[in-house]
């Protein structure tokens, strides 16, 4: 699994975002790595301009779907939930962030079940698009706060994310061939 600062729903890889509060992810992925409001640079060889671009990144190329993968790097604190929706947004015509769109959303978890090296998978849903709609180009994450609760989470979208998800799967000394 790689991980790479274009594709982080944090301000860099590996720098947790304190969440206590409803909040939106420090980062927000753009699929073009342009970044709101600029136009992408060359799409299939041909300058960018009025040319809006999205990609349903849920759809995976088929073998490796891409997943949001949370990890916990200090204890969660308090006995509020926590609730993490990935959502997405297309292009508005203007190379900004169009309306977003909530995909996928996890359950209430209490804060403080969230200890030190929890991980939370999250598959990315293939997009049901309908005629005239446009694929996202930026996605984002919205974390909700019911009550008191603080956690930090390092996030990022990530390929084959499965060796870190399932880490401890295996008895020590196996080998895997």
């Amino acid at each position: 699994m790689f991980l790479d600062n274009k594709l982080t729903f944090n301000t860099a890889v590996g720098s947790p975002q304190t969440v206590s509060a409803t909040a939106d992810s420090a980062g927000i992925i753009d699929i073009t790595g342009a970044g709101s409001g600029n136009a992408p640079a060359m799409i299939n060889g041909f300058p960018a301009l009025n040319t809006a671009i999205g990609s349903d990144y849920g759809s995976g190329d088929g073998v490796a779907i891409p997943h949001v993968l949370l990890s916990v790097p200090v204890a969660g604190t308090g006995t509020g939930t926590v609730t993490i929706s990935v959502q997405a947004a297309p292009d508005d015509g203007s190379y900004g962030q169009g309306s977003y769109t909530t995909l996928v959303s996890t359950p209430a978890l209490v804060g403080t079940t969230f200890v030190k090296g929890t991980v939370i998978d999250i598959p990315l849903p293939p997009i049901r698009v309908t005629q005239g709609e446009a694929l996202p180009r930026f996605y984002k994450l919205v974390y909700t706060v019911g009550g008191t609760a603080s956690v930090q989470f390092n996030a990022n979208l990530a390929l084959n994310p499965a060796q870190v998800a399932v880490a401890g799967q295996y008895a020590n000394n196996f080998i895997a061939v």
